[in-house]
């Protein structure tokens, strides 16, 4: 019996779908199965993929292409419930603030799962100033954007990211340096703010991430403000189950990148849009070769994704300190070399000013909001 199995969880990668057969003892025997995977600690899930019939084989026999069909709805379900933005979105918040005892305690949580054809169409960001730039959006290619530091490169990203999911295309970020919880906490943030100058209300309710992953202070904040929160979060998790983020933390490569991309259309059908967040942190490919080098050859592989899978992909990157108090140029891209060559569009953001005389970027950073342009 599996009880007496020596197999481990770790043996199994992808986890096991159970569908016993369609009677009580099928029944009984699947929650005995069920009963033991727990114990061992292997994933599994249970799914009816009989459709009616005795089991699943007499499924598979009277109606191949139903059985099939049955079977992969239900892969993709599984994916999207594992790796979706709206899959962590209940746990996430929960570990945030016991609603249970707030007055928003009433909240219920939504949790949705979520072609590939022969050339990607056209993305647009939503941005439509940024879209007539662009010829309308984001095409098939590689697009790097970069700024100095804490100027708001993933904060723009992620603004495109929600805006690309809420018309319906999936996307796929690579958080190398944030946590997953740090991303949905700036897009719920955003949306704070969307929706006070939407629908009025007290422009100080809106809140920043740390006023959305600080669970301490949502014991000071008054109805209106939790109220917010569980609005925004609410319209969030709308379109979060087209959001796939996925961490890393110095192990994360470009090979991961396309495993995961070839993963993805696999499953769902559905070519993503993908974003790197950031370029200067991907696993090096070569541990002994320089930064310049390992940068290089993650952009060539980036932009061989792109083309390969006909898909639009963003790397964020970061600048070189001598670019810190000048203009945008294409060698301030870090590690320059094959960023600015193989890209197909680079994006940089500056302070407003930076190409003039007695530009102070202390100054420039200082101001309440700031003036970014984007070149």
């Amino acid at each position: 019996s599996v009880r007496e199995n020596t197999i481990r969880s770790s043996e199994i990668q992808q986890g096991l779908i159970i569908s016993m057969d369609n009677d009580k003892a099928g029944q009984d025997a699947s929650n005995e199965l069920q009963e033991a995977l727990s114990s061992l600690e292997v994933e599994h899930y249970t799914y009816d993929v009989c459709n009616g019939y005795k089991d699943a084989n007499e499924a598979l026999i009277n109606d191949k292409e139903a059985f099939k069909s049955r079977v992969s709805k239900d892969i993709q379900h599984i994916y999207a419930e594992k790796y979706s933005a709206s899959s962590y979105l209940q746990g996430w918040i929960n570990g945030v603030v016991d609603w249970k005892t707030s007055t928003a305690g009433d909240w219920q949580y939504f949790i949705d799962g979520v072609s590939a054809s022969a050339n990607t169409p056209v993305t647009p960001t939503c941005l439509n100033s940024l879209d007539y730039i662009l010829d309308g959006g984001l095409y098939e290619g590689l697009y790097v954007v970069g700024a100095i530091s804490s100027l708001g490169k993933t904060t723009l990203i992620t603004q495109i990211a929600d805006q690309v999911a809420q018309n319906g295309n999936d996307v796929i970020i690579f958080s190398l340096e944030m946590a997953r919880s740090e991303i949905m906490a700036k897009s719920i943030s955003r949306l704070t703010k969307q929706i006070l100058e939407r629908d009025g209300g007290n422009p100080n309710h809106a809140k920043t991430v740390r006023g959305i992953t600080d669970g301490a202070r949502y014991k000071d904040y008054c109805n209106e403000e939790l109220d917010l929160i569980k609005q925004a979060t609410n319209e969030y998790s709308k379109y979060a189950g087209n959001i796939f983020i996925k961490e890393g933390l110095g192990n994360l490569g470009v090979d991961d990148v396309k495993q995961a991309v070839d993963k993805h259309i696999a499953i769902t059908g559905k070519t993503p849009l993908v974003v790197i967040d950031y370029l200067q942190i991907l696993a090096p490919h070569n541990e002994r070769a320089s930064d310049k080098q390992n940068t290089d050859k993650a952009v060539m592989e980036l932009k061989r994704i792109s083309r390969d899978y006909k898909l639009p992909l963003i790397a964020i990157s970061s600048f070189n300190r001598a670019s810190y108090k000048s203009a945008v140029c294409m060698s301030s891209f870090k590690e320059s070399g094959a960023v600015e060559y193989s890209s197909d569009v680079l994006i940089g953001l500056q302070l407003k000013g930076a190409n003039e005389d007695k530009f102070d970027v202390d100054e420039a950073k200082s101001k309440n909001p700031r003036e970014i342009e984007l070149i």
